[in-house]
């Protein structure tokens, strides 16, 4: 019994990790990366990259600009420990069509 204890302990422990990463400022003036990672039984790889995703958006908007993609690194084992998505992005100059303007 002990030993399944010692078993599933740490599926259990990987089904429920959640979390997010804070946007982080890269080597470049205009790099950042953000994380989020998943328990195989919350929603793995595919959750982790989309809430990533989402966050990186949400940073570049705050700014006024746009976010775009660069690369993401997968880790993690499935059904053994948290899989985490980590994407690089650039925030840039929305399309013009996008931008407000001012009235003078």
């Amino acid at each position: 019994m002990k030993s399944l204890i010692y078993l599933i302990t740490p599926l259990l422990l990987a089904a429920c990790v959640h979390g997010a990463g804070n946007v982080t400022k890269g080597d470049s003036a205009n790099l950042y990366s953000v994380s989020a990672q998943y328990g195989s039984m919350g929603g793995s790889w595919e959750r982790a990259s989309r809430e990533a995703a989402e966050k990186a958006t949400a940073y570049c908007t705050t700014m006024g600009k746009k976010y775009s993609f660069i690369s993401e690194q997968r880790s993690g084992v499935w059904g053994w420990t948290p899989q985490e998505s980590t994407i690089s992005f650039t925030c840039g100059e929305p399309p013009a069509e996008f931008k407000q303007f001012k009235a003078d």
